[in-house]
C-alpha cells in the first residue's frame, strides 16, 4: 500500500532540472509523481494527458510523466 500524501510533499524540486526535455512539462511530471499515490491505472493517466494536449506534445509529456513517477520512491 502506498503511503498517504500527508506523509510526503510533492514539489517541483522532486523532479531534477536535467530530467525534463521541456521545462513546460513539469506539471505533467508532477502528475506522474502524484500517480504513485493514487490507484488510477497508468493508461488512464496517459489518456488524460493526451486528451489535454496537442498531438505534437504527447510523447514528450508521456516521458515527463514517467520521469515524475520514477522520482518517487
Amino acid at each position: 500500500m502506498q503511503p498517504p500524501l500527508s506523509r510526503g510533499l510533492i514539489t517541483p524540486e522532486l523532479i531534477g532540472d536535467d530530467v525534463l526535455e521541456n521545462k513546460k512539462s513539469l506539471n505533467i511530471a508532477l502528475l506522474g509523481a502524484l500517480s504513485k499515490h493514487m490507484q488510477i491505472p497508468e493508461a488512464d493517466w496517459h489518456e488524460a494527458v493526451k486528451a489535454s494536449l496537442p498531438e505534437k506534445l504527447h510523447e514528450v509529456n508521456i516521458r515527463a510523466f514517467a520521469a515524475g513517477k520514477a522520482a518517487v520512491k
